[in-house]
């Protein structure tokens, strides 16, 4: 079958033995294969035992409070991978901001610039975005050239619609491994879910 990403003209293929009848691999990574490259800011080994997906928002202020202990949580183990995929749900700034980490990807700037995004005190303005630009050297004009592409726009929907269809309501959304938590739960609390 072909499932279509609203308000785009992508269409992801896939076929209903492998996305849902086929269990020789989990829902959570077959959500991650689904997702090009580019779409997908990761921190620790792509092996890895555990595999934490974070549905997120830029402007969520509670995907901006979990984001230091995710960090903290696959540095300290080895055997994590945590996984940030966009879902931009709470403003047009949002969908920019998501395009714009997936344009900056393309660069080689992408885990760089979303943990700046998160870093920033106070709330995120212009003055404040093009410093991170500037501070990451990121190619500003292609940068913006990128952003207005098709494919850019079709990566940030698919994640969107992908984190839709797997239940999330808002954000954070998280997969811990194959258990689904909707909303904020403090990473001490999920730690048990992993091997």
């Amino acid at each position: 079958i072909f499932v279509w990403i609203p308000n785009s003209n992508a269409f992801a293929e896939m076929t209903l033995e492998k996305s849902i009848f086929d269990n020789t691999q989990p829902f959570h990574l077959k959500i991650l294969e689904a997702i090009p490259e580019n779409g997908k800011i990761q921190i620790g080994p792509e092996n890895a035992e555990n595999t934490i997906i974070e549905f997120m928002d830029y402007f969520c202020g509670y995907c901006k409070k979990i984001h230091p202990e995710l960090i903290e949580l696959a540095e300290r183990r080895d055997d994590t991978r945590v996984v940030f995929l966009q879902h931009p749900i709470l403003s047009q700034s949002s969908e920019v901001i998501a395009a714009m980490v997936v344009a900056a990807n393309i660069q080689g700037k992408g885990n760089e610039f979303h943990n700046a995004l998160f870093e920033i005190s106070g709330s995120l303005n212009q003055e404040k975005l093009n410093k991170i630009i500037d501070d990451l050297d990121i190619n500003k004009n292609k940068l913006m050239i990128d952003i207005g592409r098709d494919e850019i726009k079709n990566i940030v929907k698919l994640s969107s619609f992908l984190a839709m269809g797997s239940g999330s309501r808002g954000t954070p959304a998280l997969f811990i491994n194959e258990e689904f938590l909707g909303g904020y739960v403090p990473v001490n609390q999920f730690e048990k879910f992993l091997k």
